[in-house]
């Protein structure tokens, strides 16, 4: 886009980029009752909905954790962690497949285990 530039970058969770689209969808409704939101974002507001797993607050805290738990994981791989949420080792590996480290089968049972703290029941 002509004139603009990236000031910096975020990588965000699903329920993260959820509670950014409400937030924008009650602003459009302020402006335009008729017509709030653009198509992209109303669909992408619909997906948000339907696969966040948990509120922003809880997204955001899991986030921090997994990145102070050890210093390979980047806020990049703890916002994959997060949305996907893994339950055993396989789902780990899967997700750090085309990483540069893959993680021991003792360090994917302490992620897991910190995910589980947070996971919904269901």
């Amino acid at each position: 886009m002509i004139g603009r530039k990236k000031l910096e970058e975020h990588y965000l969770t699903i329920a993260e980029a959820k509670e950014i689209l409400e937030r924008r969808h009650a602003e459009g409704l302020a402006e335009n009752p008729e017509e709030p939101m653009f198509y992209e974002a109303r669909v992408s507001l619909e997906h948000a909905e339907r696969f966040a797993k948990l509120k922003p607050e809880q997204a955001r805290e899991l986030k921090e954790k997994l990145m102070g738990l050890f210093d390979w994981i980047d806020e990049r791989l703890a916002a994959k962690l997060v949305d996907i949420m893994p339950e055993d080792y396989l789902d780990i590996r899967v997700l750090f497949a085309k990483e540069d480290y893959m993680p021991t089968p003792e360090e994917a049972e302490d992620i897991i285990k910190l995910i589980d703290e947070y996971r919904p029941l269901e």
